[in-house]
């Protein structure tokens, strides 16, 4: 059978220059419903007919004259327009109705003279000998000028009488077959019952019937048994999934940000709202004022909150070099696309009200977002909170001031005192970068400018990323030198760091060195990492190396101390944090030379990672310090430090510090135990937090931000201050409400609303028949194809609107016609007449959706894991892909790990889905990359199609799965489970014939598996469920290439 090819070209959101408007994103949801403006035209008749304006003249003018002559001020010439009315015959010599002859508009079209003629050449564009006769003809009989039908609040028409009044199950097939009878057509007969179920399935679930509903069907002889099928699977919970599926396109919804990073966002919160909201039958006014404004409801709800992230679906920047006010209006522009005049702005107004910023989202979800635990979570948050106050309240300062007091008392004046016996330089760093120990090695900036600022003893130098400080020749050791180097690190970039280095030239790299490296995120705008140590000889070969077990929070001020014994070996090398030993090690491999008379230098940008944070008291000894010596420099001496006053005032900061030591160290035993629970308490609840996820929402700005016309687009180019609005063309804003998102909601699902209804309805017949009623189902403007059953569709938008926004009923309405319900044969006749089925002479038919294909797979092989909701995972895919387009450590969703266990098959809706790398094997059936809203998929058909399914491990896996479904439940002969196999495929059984080639294949594929053994555990070993051991491994290698065949039908992967 022939895979019914999709002819139409996908339909875009933006909307050419010359045309008056258009409403996308935001109108009715970011693509959701592009309410693009466009020509109508009237199919209703054949024949020579008057010249239509809406169909044949607007399209001719929106093309060619609207660019000079349209909405956009700046760019009209001659003070002349053609968009409007008004503007066309404010000159009356313009266009003369009735004499196209004495019409300036035709002789400029006509002329000969280039110089003259209209379009001008550098225009670009030209007008067809046809286009010109319309024109001509057009104002010869009159020049009516039509309101365009999208602007017209729909009317509901009468049934149309029909030929065969025993044909029309509902008002839908009155309309088709009037059309029908037009055209000298008849409707085919009403598909087969396994058929209507099969189509009625995956329309309704995306799932296949299985035996047993397919039996229940056809056993089912009671008139009414196929709406009984239709009310069985619209109130299924897998129904919410299949009317989310298309949802998820028009708001192109990603599990990552995009751009070049492209790391992970939290957005499977509002992917179940929308399944719940299909699934509760949600009216779609309601569904749309949640989305586009349900924070801004009165005492909104989490719920709607969450729906509110429907917004927050773009794309989101937050890469070195970009400008945040650029990418701020982006983000506005993306939910809001129309043509470059003041009523986008107007629009665009309406959303530039939003807290979030122009850079954001490096660490995760951005601003602004909401955290959402579990009951369980939140009970776990409760109990922990209650316990802190408990424990805090028992240390209250009113307790424990008195205590510290008469603790402190003794270290008041004194000098603090730190290991003094080895010490070769020491740099406090308080406001200089001077050397005390006696040594004047005094060090210098190279570049930039330290600052200097808080530290942990005193004051810390300051570093940017474009500082560099050397100290000089100081610290230099050889291999067989003990010594000491201790410091306070704070470490403050989001990328891998230099903290310092003394190192000779960059072929032998001789010397030491001490870097953050191995960066992960540990919560919203956090990193950590790993420390590492080097002394090196020549690297990589002749070096140790060592670091920390554990990943240090950027952000935290930590004590690093490292001593070495002169030994040669790592087991001499030591590294501490915070006074206690903390390394492991990488390599032990040094026996050359490590001296090197190189500077000591922090901030180097030669190393390809300046350092970015503060420094505060390096310390150099030529001996190994104890442990309680380090001990006092990273703990003990800081304190002291304070208390003795030589640092001036106490800071709040440090009085803090001093706190926590006095109940660390010092403090009697049972306050001692008391703050160590309550340290504990707080460890708990931050790694809680930690693990809760968040979801990205909409809010206000208390005060909102102001909006301009830009010039061209250009952020930088602000012109006329704007205030929210619409466009002129559709019905204004009710007078006395706010002009903001949840009034601009409201005013989208009024009634009188022109073009909501029709948009959304128009998007619901698409589903179904595989094109709209408006082909150009992203464009119901001037450009957009016109209506090919126009009275229908105004018929079924005002039914919406009448049945109060009713989605399950209209998908029940579109479903029980007998337009849905013919056969989907085509005839020699239909192909003539109605290649693309347009007319619906016929069922529809077309390949399932990239989602469906890999569902039905899984479903057909028992494999299919129908949980519902919950975060995305990782199927298979090829290995590397996502490693390709990585863009550096530190970020999320650089590298791909599949997930285990059930989670491998879940349905494809699930799968994570990343803008620069979308699931290959749903890309390969025609999924989007969701970077832009999607309003209708392609449909192609091509060899890499085949090669998937014969290849990709999920459908081999599926294959033998249904192999051994096929030999566990399909009788004990080849017939009979070839008939099995079959059946749970396409739902019928299959013909003598095709038992006949599939058994010959069977044959020969034993025949294969039985000499080749390795080659049957290689195609059994495919992925990572286990197959029943009991079988032989030839056979079922041999009945998963049958199956695999089956899976690989035309008609397995299409919609009958």
């Amino acid at each position: 059978m022939e895979r019914t090819k999709d002819k139409g070209a996908l339909a875009g959101g933006s909307l050419p220059k010359a045309r008056p408007l258009t409403i996308s994103a935001a109108a009715i949801f970011a693509a959701a419903l592009y309410l693009a403006l466009a020509a109508r035209g009237d199919s209703r008749s054949s024949g020579v007919k008057t010249v239509d304006f809406d169909r044949d003249i607007r399209p001719i003018l929106s093309d060619t004259c609207f660019a000079c002559h349209g909405p956009d001020e700046k760019q009209r010439m001659a003070k002349l327009r053609f968009d409007t009315k008004e503007g066309a015959f404010a000159k009356p010599d313009v266009i003369v109705p009735g004499d196209s002859a004495k019409s300036r508009l035709v002789q400029r079209i006509t002329a000969a003279d280039e110089s003259f003629r209209m379009p001008p050449p550098f225009s670009g564009r030209t007008l067809t000998d046809k286009q010109i006769t319309l024109l001509r003809r057009w104002i010869d009989e009159g020049a009516k000028w039509e309101t365009h039908w999208a602007y017209l609040q729909p009317r509901r028409p009468e049934l149309p009488q029909v030929s065969n009044t025993a044909w029309p199950r509902n008002a839908i097939d009155n309309f088709i077959l009037a059309r029908l009878d037009r055209e000298g057509l008849k409707p085919s007969p009403e598909a087969d019952k396994v058929t209507l179920l099969r189509r009625l399935s995956y329309d309704l679930t995306g799932l296949p019937p299985t035996p047993e509903e397919v039996d229940a069907f056809l056993a089912d002889t009671s008139p009414d048994a196929y709406e009984k099928q239709v009310d069985r699977l619209l109130n299924s919970p897998h129904y919410g999934e299949r009317m989310a599926m298309q949802w998820l396109d028009l708001a192109r919804y990603a599990d990552t940000h995009g751009y070049h990073i492209d790391s992970h966002r939290e957005m499977w919160r509002w992917r179940d709202w929308v399944i719940n909201a299909f699934n509760r039958n949600m009216p779609f006014d309601q569904f749309t004022t949640e989305q586009l404004a349900g924070d801004l409801l009165p005492n909104a709800t989490l719920e709607q909150k969450i729906a509110s992230e429907f917004n927050r679906n773009h794309m989101i920047n937050f890469e070195g070099g970009a400008i945040p006010e650029e990418y701020q209006t982006e983000y506005v522009v993306d939910r809001v696309e129309t043509t470059s005049q003041i009523e986008f702005y107007q629009f665009f107004s309406f959303f530039n009200t939003v807290s979030e910023e122009g850079l954001d989202g490096k660490t995760g979800n951005a601003k602004p977002f909401l955290p959402l635990p579990s009951p369980q979570q939140k009970a776990q948050l409760d109990e922990l909170g209650n316990a802190i106050k408990e424990r805090e309240a028992a240390l209250s300062d009113t307790k424990l001031s008195p205590v510290q007091e008469e603790w402190e008392t003794p270290y008041r004046g004194k000098i603090a005192r730190a290991p003094g016996k080895g010490l070769t330089a020491h740099y406090p760093l308080d406001g200089s970068l001077v050397d005390i120990s006696g040594g004047y090695r005094h060090g210098r900036t190279i570049t930039g400018d330290p600052t200097f600022g808080a530290g942990q003893v005193g004051s810390a130098v300051s570093f940017d990323g474009d500082t560099h400080v050397s100290f000089g020749n100081v610290g230099s050791f050889d291999r067989s030198d003990a010594f000491t180097l201790a410091v306070w690190l704070k470490g403050s970039a989001n990328t891998p760091i230099s903290a310092l280095q003394k190192i000779e030239d960059p072929e032998t790299r001789r010397g030491y060195e001490m870097y953050f490296d191995d960066l992960e995120l540990i919560g919203i705008q956090r990193r950590a990492a790993q420390l590492t140590v080097r002394l090196i000889s020549r690297w990589p070969d002749n070096a140790i190396q060592i670091r920390t077990r554990k990943r240090l929070a950027l952000g935290d001020w930590y004590h690093i101390a490292l001593t070495y014994d002169g030994s040669g070996k790592a087991a001499g090398l030591k590294l501490y944090v915070n006074g206690k030993p903390d390394a492991e090690i990488v390599q032990d491999a040094l026996t050359g030379p490590l001296k090197t008379d190189a500077e000591l230098q922090i901030g180097n940008k030669e190393t390809g990672k300046p350092f970015k944070g503060q420094v505060d008291d390096l310390r150099l000894y030529n001996r190994t310090l104890a442990d309680g010596e380090i001990e006092q420099l990273a703990v003990h001496y800081a304190i002291q430090h304070i208390l003795s006053g030589v640092a001036g005032k106490v800071t709040k900061d440090e009085a803090a510090r001093v706190r926590e030591y006095f109940l660390t160290y010092a403090a009697p035993d049972g306050l001692r135990k008391l703050y160590t629970e309550l340290t504990s308490l707080k460890e708990q609840k931050a790694e809680l937090e930690k693990a809760i996820p968040t979801v990205m929402v909409m809010d206000e700005m208390p005060k909102p931000r102001e909006t301009f016309v830009l010039g061209r687009g250009d952020y930088r180019n602000r012109t006329d201050k704007v205030t929210p609005g619409v466009p002129s063309v559709l019905p204004p804003l009710p007078n006395d409400a706010a002009p903001n998102r949840l009034t601009l909601a409201r005013w989208l699902v009024d009634p009188a609303h022109p073009l909501t209804a029709r948009v959304i309805v128009n998007r619901y017949w698409q589903m179904y028949f595989g094109v709209g009623i408006v082909k150009t189902a992203g464009d119901f403007g001037s450009q957009g194809e016109p209506p090919v059953h126009p009275e229908l569709l105004d018929w079924l938008a005002t039914e919406f609107i009448r049945t109060k926004w009713d989605i399950r009923g209209m998908q029940r309405l579109i479903v029980t016609s007998a337009t849905y319900r013919q056969s989907s044969k085509v005839t020699p006749e239909l192909v003539e007449k109605d290649p693309e089925n347009r007319l619906l002479a016929r069922g529809p038919r077309f390949r399932l959706p990239a989602e469906t294909v890999r569902d039905n797979a899984l479903a057909l092989s028992g494999l299919l894991n129908r949980e519902i909701g919950g975060p995305s995972v990782f199927p298979y895919q090829p290995a590397g892909l996502w490693e390709e387009m990585a863009f550096g450590d530190g970020f999320s969703a650089q590298s791909y790990k599949p997930s285990t266990g059930k989670d491998l098959y879940r349905r494809s809706m699930y799968t994570f889905w990343k803008r620069t790398v979308p699931p290959p094997s749903l890309a390969i059936f025609d999924a989007p990359d969701r970077e832009k809203c999607t309003a209708r998929r392609t449909l192609t058909n091509t060899p890499l199609q085949a090669l998937t399914l014969m290849n990709d491990p999920t459908y081999v896996e599926a294959a033998r799965s249904l192999a051994q479904r096929a030999l566990g439940r399909g009788g004990k002969d080849d017939p009979g489970r070839i008939a099995y196999a079959f059946r749970l495929a396409v739902a019928r059984k299959p013909s003598a014939q095709e038992v006949s080639v599939l058994r010959n294949l069977l044959v020969q594929q034993r025949v294969h598996y039985r000499r080749d053994k390795k080659a049957a555990l290689e195609i059994l070993g495919v992925g990572e469920s286990r197959w029943d051991p009991r079988l032989d491994n030839g056979e079922l290698a041999a009945w998963t290439m049958v199956t695999s065949a089956i899976l690989n039908l035309d008609e397995a992967i299409t919609k009958e």
